[in-house]
């Protein structure tokens, strides 16, 4: 499949959190190229000959920024000593308009997590394995004296 360069739409994060051992996929738009630039500038800056790492902050900046929403159902809040589930959705009955605060307070670590999935690691490289062709002997077939010189 090709990424589509073209369009922002929502893009899903499934993630297994340790918390509540559960599933819970959180939705995203794409970063634009001024944000991805922007987010690398916050996440390490240079004052003078001091290096300052500001990872987390930038994660929690940017990661607020492209969250669009979640899986209805995934977060709950306490209401009168009740959980109650709450919605990103403007559509849905448990819509909370400051689900991103809420989200923001009691799920950090996951915005987090959203933000090094899409900022720091987007892409791999893919470094094909092919057992069929042999370009030569592998580093463990090497002959043990290779390197070694002999006496002239």
């Amino acid at each position: 499949m090709a990424r589509n360069i073209t369009a922002r739409g929502c893009n899903e994060l499934k993630i297994h959190d340790n918390i509540s051992s559960s599933a819970i996929v959180l939705y995203h738009r794409t970063p634009t190229t001024q944000e991805r630039q922007a987010y690398s500038n916050m996440s390490v800056q240079r004052k003078g000959r001091k290096i300052k790492f500001n990872t987390a902050a930038a994660r929690l900046k940017f990661g607020l920024k492209i969250l669009t929403g979640f899986r209805e159902g995934d977060f709950v809040r306490i209401v009168d000593g009740k959980q109650v589930p709450f919605s990103a959705d403007p559509t849905s009955s448990n819509y909370l308009k400051t689900w991103k605060e809420e989200v923001e307070a009691g799920a950090a670590d996951l915005v987090m997590l959203l933000a090094a999935h899409v900022f720091d690691g987007s892409a791999e490289i893919d470094e094909e394995q092919d057992d069929a062709a042999d370009d030569g002997p592998d580093e463990d077939d090497a002959d043990p004296n290779f390197g070694t010189t002999s006496p002239r």
